[in-house]
């Protein structure tokens, strides 16, 4: 069935913009939900807006109602249903996970006071705000104390007092960097030179401390979420600031702008559903965001710029730690067309897909299987059993299989399931005639054994049991084996019509460390490399091909270099 041509957008009111909340094909569902959103007394005002696609493919917007109503200047804190692991020095609470923590709780004052956690905790003007602001870092302390206690085990009570001592240092350290008139100013030097300016003599951890300081002083002059990121893009493009520790301390604020509520969505601007918004934040993590339809000065464009070529490891994690919460929310993936929700799943499920597992590891991992619960009728332990056969079920690729219920293994639902995603993965890997699932015949033997070998890898170092993952590695290593045998792979690359030279390089080339961690197939490939080497006048055959005696040098010494790379010598 055709979609209409005309949609209604519901708007919200935020400080000084309008916000997308949602898109409906009735003004009636538009109004029912803007409505009900601004009667929560926490926005502050909503509009609904027709937006209707011509026959020539342009659209024209009409404003068709909008309401205004008092907001409660009442700053809560926000329920949460995870907290960092326990904070138990200052440097914890600095971490990127607590910032994160502290952008939830928090959400109400740091989207009326457009601040980062990395302002708050380093600009002691900030902390004393956020510290007079009602009753709220007691509520927000309590929740997090309650969530760390119940996670470790210990008493509530003494959670709670531990994280207020830590509160009471935290202001402390702040108010004594307030007081110091000695700190190179970013305006007047840049961000690298500012940092090289720092006393080297100080720890680490102090000089990081003073530089986060100097960088809040100047973000707290500005009350938009955009400029800041505007900032924090220039600095990391300057020249020098895009390395070691200076990247890494704009990595952190960059990251807390992106945790902070509304500025994923106005950075990626209005999207047709929130599977296209996972999606373009899920590429944008890795520094794939598609620049079509957008402009070049466009600060999506930018930012996935400079996620595409430096290590911004925190900004990738709360860009994806947004993609798994909203997962694991009960928002549709596709709410104007039911019947899309499926394929909306599998699009995401294979975005989240790579050679190093899915994107977000094992916690994103969960998050996909519980949403594809919401498919089931079943609940309980039978339906999340069956939720996982079947997420992993829609993912063709084998290894990405085996990849993904390793991530999956290492998160909360896997602990709950070992036993389940071990038998999975048996029956994936345990008949070794099967491993024609496991590598491309186009590609040369070598690339594929690679590719085995990361995957064995990548099951050596698992979260998996113990147990389970010994059997797993021996399955892989029969995988291995049998494609070594059954595809002649040491004669491919021994082939008697090459010159000895290229046939004893492309063997060593296998050996070398990286491409083959199984011990058995490993020996298969040094034996034939063993057999070469105690021929007659080895060396003097190893060049024949070769006239130019310099040449010919220069191949024997490259040779047993290769040797001892290889272990052999």
């Amino acid at each position: 069935m055709a979609r209409p041509s005309a949609s209604y957008e519901v708007q919200i009111y935020k400080q000084d913009h309008w916000v997308l909340e949602g898109r409906f094909d009735t003004e009636a569902e538009a109004l029912v939900f803007g409505r009900k959103a601004l009667s929560g007394g926490k926005v502050e005002g909503m509009r609904v807006v027709r937006d209707w696609r011509r026959p020539d493919g342009r659209h024209v917007e009409t404003e068709v109602h909008v309401e205004f109503r008092q907001v409660s200047r009442t700053v809560a804190a926000s329920p949460i249903d995870e907290a960092p692991g326990l904070c138990l020095t200052l440097d914890h609470c600095y971490g990127v996970q607590s910032r994160m923590a502290m952008n939830r709780v928090l959400r109400s004052y740091v989207e009326r006071a457009v601040v980062t956690p990395t302002e708050v905790l380093h600009n002691h003007a900030e902390l004393a705000r956020l510290l007079n602001t009602d009753n709220l870092v007691p509520t927000a302390v309590g929740r997090v104390a309650v969530l760390q206690a119940d996670k470790a085990g210990t008493d509530g009570r003494g959670r709670r007092d531990a994280l207020t001592l830590l509160m009471h240092e935290l202001t402390d350290r702040a108010r004594a960097a307030a007081a110091r008139k000695d700190l190179p100013a970013i305006a007047a030097t840049g961000f690298r030179p500012m940092f090289d300016r720092l006393d080297s003599s100080l720890p680490a951890e102090e000089r990081d401390f003073l530089a986060r300081v100097v960088l809040s002083r100047e973000l707290v002059q500005m009350r938009n979420w955009l400029a800041k990121l505007d900032f924090l893009g220039e600095l990391a493009r300057e020249d020098g600031a895009a390395a070691d520790r200076p990247l890494v301390l704009l990595d952190g604020v960059i990251a807390d702008v992106l945790g902070a509520p509304s500025v994923a969505q106005e950075l990626l601007g209005v999207q047709g559903s929130l599977a296209e918004a996972l999606c373009n934040l899920i590429d944008l993590s890795r520094g794939r965001l598609s620049p079509a339809k957008r402009a070049e000065d466009d600060r999506a464009v930018q930012l996935n710029e400079l996620l595409a070529f430096h290590d911004l490891d925190q900004t990738r994690l709360v860009i994806l730690d947004l993609v798994r919460r909203q997962l694991k929310g009960t928002q549709p993936l596709y709410r104007s067309d039911p019947s899309l929700e499926m394929d909306a799943f599998q699009e995401i499920l294979r975005r989240t897909l790579g050679p190093d597992g899915p994107a977000g590891g094992g916690p994103m991992a969960e998050a996909l299987v519980l949403r594809y619960l919401r498919f089931l009728e079943g609940g309980g332990a039978p339906g999340r059993k069956q939720a996982i056969a079947e997420v992993a079920g829609r993912i063709p690729d084998a290894r990405d299989r085996v990849r993904f219920l390793l991530a999956l293994a290492d998160s909360d639902l896997g602990h709950g399931h070992a036993g389940d995603i071990a038998r999975l993965l048996h029956a994936l890997t345990g008949n070794p005639t099967g491993y024609g699932r496991f590598i491309h015949p186009r590609l040369p033997p070598r690339d594929n054994l690679e590719a085995l070998t990361l995957l064995y890898c990548q099951a050596t170092d698992s979260a998996l049991p113990e147990e389970a993952r010994t059997r797993l590695t021996g399955d892989l290593d029969a995988l291995l084996v049998a494609y070594i045998t059954e595809e002649r792979v040491v004669e491919r690359l021994d082939d008697p019509g090459d010159a000895l030279r290229l046939r004893a390089n492309h063997l060593l080339q296998v050996c070398a460390p990286g491409i083959l961690r199984s011990r058995r197939a490993l020996e298969m490939v040094r034996r034939r490399v063993v057999e070469h080497l105690r021929q007659p006048q080895f060396d003097r055959k190893y060049v024949e091909d070769l006239t130019d005696a310099a040449a010919q040098q220069r191949a024997l010494r490259e040779f047993y270099r290769m040797l001892g790379e290889a272990g052999f010598v």
